[in-house]
């Protein structure tokens, strides 16, 4: 739930691709890789772990191996959004062959 809560957040509307193509500052951090979407998870993620959050963090996570697990989730979930990138069509495609 909280991944697709997230998965679009501070998403301006242009596409990873036009992103990449004009050299914005996000395609440059995050080295042209489902740009969008990784921005998502890192400005999702830090408000999270906010202190004004904390209650929601002990609900969701009890310690630290618990906030790695979820992360990594959270982290494949929103990434798998990412439709065009290369690599996840590639997987996309063997998971039904």
């Amino acid at each position: 739930l909280f991944s697709a809560l997230i998965h679009d957040v501070e998403h301006t509307g242009i596409p990873n691709k036009d992103l990449v193509r004009t050299k914005t500052k996000l395609a440059e951090m995050y080295q042209g890789k489902s740009v969008g979407e990784q921005n998502s998870v890192v400005v999702a993620w830090d408000l999270l772990l906010e202190p004004r959050f904390k209650d929601l963090q002990n609900y969701i996570f009890h310690d630290e191996a618990g906030r790695r697990h979820f992360r990594q989730l959270v982290v494949n979930v929103v990434m798998a959004t990412d439709i065009m990138d290369p690599d996840m069509v590639a997987l996309r495609k063997t998971r039904w062959e």
